[in-house]
């Protein structure tokens, strides 16, 4: 049972992290609130630093030296708060409600690294003393704009460094408070096409002389996908790599039926050959193209009988290992001249989130699932990937890490939405787990450092 004491003053932090509305898409008091976390790393026996980003900055929090090197990711900006009128409470005040904390930022990070930094302490006064690994703490002032500092960043201030371990920002508990343990995420790649048929919007009865900039964008969209959500660019899948035997047996049994994720969403049609045995393999395994929207012509009220002049389509595709989004870009450029597009304009606006996948064997992956089963048991979910995406690959392609989510977004949450929230019942686990976590990694990292002591004994390599 965690004792008040912890989650007073853990809630009392969260509150004033809370508070500082760090919104980066407005690049708003993120100077103010990379403070506010080093105080509290350094607090925490951190030694810290802040470090400019192109847009808000990293706080880095190092301590401890030993034969395992573990990172903890976090981020403290938070996305902004519209529409105001929506929340019950203010955004950027924390209120209590039926065993729920609300505000901006209380789940999706500021939460998340609060309930780390407070499973820390716990476990510091279990555990004093010298810490017998390394731990890396980077908090993260550019995430919710899609981190654009962060790959550079890790480049230069962590050159020649390994991370064995990677516990990312978030991880997620569902509606029956079983913890599920991310293992991935997808890739994303954003695009944008544009057409254009003439200078100015014409009367439509001379669309039976010229062709139509939305019936081409629709032509064209149409001509990458099929009713399956096959993609039809050509080369698309050519370097996908497919799941190992241990992620097909986790992928085989879905953790929640078909109907309940219809139920959760409202959604009333599925994709063809998608069924209650197979929907769980495809949001870990398969990548997609999604359509986000149209715009072009008359979209008022009545009838407008005009030929537009220009229409846009934006679209996302949702990428898996090891499929490149920068080689998706050339690829979707080259099946669009190939089709007789050759006029659409390809605009990118995401090509950079890699998608990764963690060993679903890997030993952190396994302490992670015994101790969180534990402490809020229930059985966990391992997911071999979340069918989001996060910029994890720099850690993976950089740092040579693991990637593991664990945390206390739960399915309501209102993650970007009015009235964000976590229950508190939950971040308090969270806490003991996290301090359960910290403990098992120093067992490991003692009984690796004795090991490779009686290695070098037995070559004869200390005197």
């Amino acid at each position: 049972m965690l004792p008040k004491d912890h989650l007073l003053r853990a809630s009392e932090e969260l509150r004033r992290l809370v508070a500082i509305p760090s919104v980066s898409a407005r690049g708003e008091k993120l100077a103010e609130c990379a403070e506010a976390v080093r105080d509290l790393l350094t607090e925490a026996g951190f030694a810290t630093e802040i470090q400019p980003g192109e847009v808000g900055p990293f706080v880095v929090g190092e301590i401890g030296s030993g034969p395992l090197t573990v990172m903890i990711y976090n981020h403290y900006d938070v996305q902004p708060e519209d529409p105001v009128s929506l929340w019950h409470s203010s955004p950027f005040e924390m209120s209590e409600r039926d065993g729920r904390w609300y505000g901006r930022g209380v789940a999706d990070d500021k939460g998340e690294f609060i309930s780390r930094l407070a499973g820390w302490r716990l476990f510091r006064e279990q555990h004093p003393g010298s810490l017998p690994f390394r731990l890396i703490w980077l908090v993260d002032g550019e995430e919710e704009i899609g981190s654009p500092s962060l790959e550079t960043f890790l480049k230069q201030r962590f050159e020649g460094k390994v991370v064995d371990v990677c516990w990312w920002e978030y991880g997620e508990i569902d509606s029956s408070g079983r913890p599920i343990i991310l293992c991935g995420f997808k890739g994303v790649m954003a695009v944008e096409l544009r057409a254009r048929t003439a200078r100015a919007d014409l009367h439509s009865s001379l669309g039976a002389v010229f062709d139509n900039p939305l019936w081409r964008l629709a032509a064209a969209t149409a001509s990458l996908r099929d009713p399956s959500g096959q993609i039809l660019v050509e080369g698309f899948y050519d370097a996908v790599r497919q799941p190992s035997p241990s992620d097909k047996e986790l992928a085989a049994v879905p953790p929640y039926s078909l109907d309940s994720l219809l139920e959760a969403t409202g959604a009333q049609r599925l994709l063809e050959g998608i069924d209650a045995e197979n929907f769980y393999r495809a949001v870990n395994f398969e990548p997609c193209m999604n359509v986000n929207g149209f715009s072009g012509g008359y979209e008022g009220e009545g009838a407008k009988t005009v030929l537009p002049a220009e229409g846009s389509v934006k679209i996302d595709f949702r990428l898996v290992p090891d499929q490149d989004p920068q080689r998706i870009v050339a690829l979707l450029r080259a099946h669009l001249n190939r089709h007789g597009f050759e006029d659409i304009e390809l605009i990118v606006h995401d090509a950079n989130v890699k998608p990764v996948r963690s060993a679903t064997d890997h030993w952190f992956i396994q302490d992670v699932k015994e101790l969180s089963e534990a402490h809020f048991g229930r059985l966990a979910i391992v997911q071999p990937s979340s069918p989001a995406s996060g910029t994890a690959h720099p850690f993976v392609e950089q740092l040579g890490a693991e990637i593991v989510g664990l945390g206390i977004t739960h399915h309501g949450a209102m993650l970007h939405s009015p009235n964000e929230n976590i229950i508190v019942d939950q971040f308090a686990r969270m806490i003991e787990c996290s301090a359960a976590i910290l403990a098992r990694l120093s067992e490991r990292a003692i009984r690796i450092g004795r090991q490779a002591k009686i290695e070098q004994l037995t070559h004869g390599e200390i005197p």
